[in-house]
């Protein structure tokens, strides 16, 4: 700090508070701020929340110049742009996928319903359930066909010996299909073999 002290004095002679606080500041030379913050609180204070400000405005005057890009970039780095070509290379071969799919999915329905003819199952059971029974090859949607066939008789043909149950006993101790019933019976044992019937088309038409 370099102080004109008989300037410095006459200023205090003269009781002017505001010409000496110019002389004084027009004294301070580099590093007197700095070290007036080492010797007063108040000083480190204030100098410390100018610069918090300063920092405060670099910083959004910096985010509002280049945060933008900078997201945008990264953005563009996990997710590539997709050129006008390359999208139209992306979504024909979409569509060339879903149609070998589809043909796929065709010729598969098509071998299934063949190997349901083959095995004799109702035309109606096959139209109805080979779509819900469709797997990944042919080998699958046949074994899927058979076990679900085979679990639906299962199911059909206990429901039917339930029902038939006692109608098919002979009174006489035979086993003759009926022969030896009054002709009452028979005819309520042809009324059950009939719902029996009406049951399995039920399950399977």
């Amino acid at each position: 700090m370099q102080v004109n002290f008989e300037t410095l004095k006459t200023l205090v002679e003269a009781g002017d508070k505001s010409a000496f606080e110019k002389h004084i500041f027009e004294s301070l030379e580099k590093g007197d701020v700095v070290a007036a913050a080492s010797h007063n609180a108040l000083v480190k204070s204030e100098l410390d929340s100018e610069k918090d400000k300063h920092h405060n405005t670099a910083l959004q005057t910096w985010k509002d110049n280049n945060l933008q890009s900078l997201i945008d970039d990264e953005v563009s780095k996990r997710n590539p742009q997709e050129t006008p070509e390359q999208k139209t290379i992306r979504e024909l071969k979409e569509r060339l996928d879903q149609k070998e799919k589809s043909e796929q999915r065709a010729a598969l329905k098509e071998a299934a319903l063949t190997y349901a003819t083959d095995k004799g199952y109702d035309a109606k059971f096959a139209t109805k359930w080979i779509d819900r029974l469709l797997g990944e090859d042919e080998t699958v949607t046949n074994t899927t066909l058979d076990n679900f066939k085979t679990d639906l008789d299962a199911i059909v043909q206990a429901q039917v010996e339930e029902k038939l149950k006692g109608a098919n006993r002979n009174p006489g101790g035979g086993s003759g299909g009926g022969a030896g019933l009054s002709t009452g019976a028979r005819v309520a044992q042809q009324n059950q073999n009939k719902n029996a019937e009406e049951q399995q088309k039920a399950f399977f038409g």
